[in-house]
């Protein structure tokens, strides 16, 4: 396998890990009956869903380096939003605020949700810089 469809499988894997942790959490907001804005579903859709796999597609069939950049911005600004709504603001987000008999789920999915968002970040970085040395 080369270093390129390396790195791509590496964009792929985290992508789908993402896909996978954030429907958990969706079945946690759903269950703790914790609704989100209009503006925050927009942005979950765009910036948390679509974006990373548009970016993989980007890196896939135009650009590494272009691809991997947009999804290292994709993966902090989700993380940025979900560690501000889960663990820093109050608002009904906030897992401190969820009814504690589905406080565990959705700690642990919103957890699980940013580690892997900093691990697409650290990626996509590491991956754009990477295929910027060699060009």
């Amino acid at each position: 396998m080369t270093r390129e469809k390396s790195d791509i499988a590496s964009l792929v894997i985290v992508a789908a890990l993402h896909l996978v942790i954030g429907g958990i959490h969706q079945y946690a907001h759903v269950v703790a009956e914790v609704e989100n804005s209009p503006l925050q579903v927009l942005f979950i859709l765009i910036v948390v869903t679509i974006a990373p796999w548009a970016a993989t597609f980007v890196a896939w069939k135009r650009s590494l380096k272009l691809g991997a950049a947009l999804y290292s911005v994709s993966m902090a600004a989700s993380l940025v939003f979900g560690v501000a709504l889960h663990f820093a603001l109050d608002s009904p987000d906030l897992y401190s605020n969820v009814v504690v008999e589905h406080r565990s789920v959705f700690f642990h999915s919103a957890l699980g949700l940013a580690l892997v968002e900093l691990a697409g970040a650290v990626v996509g970085a590491y991956v754009a810089f990477r295929s910027r040395q060699s060009a």
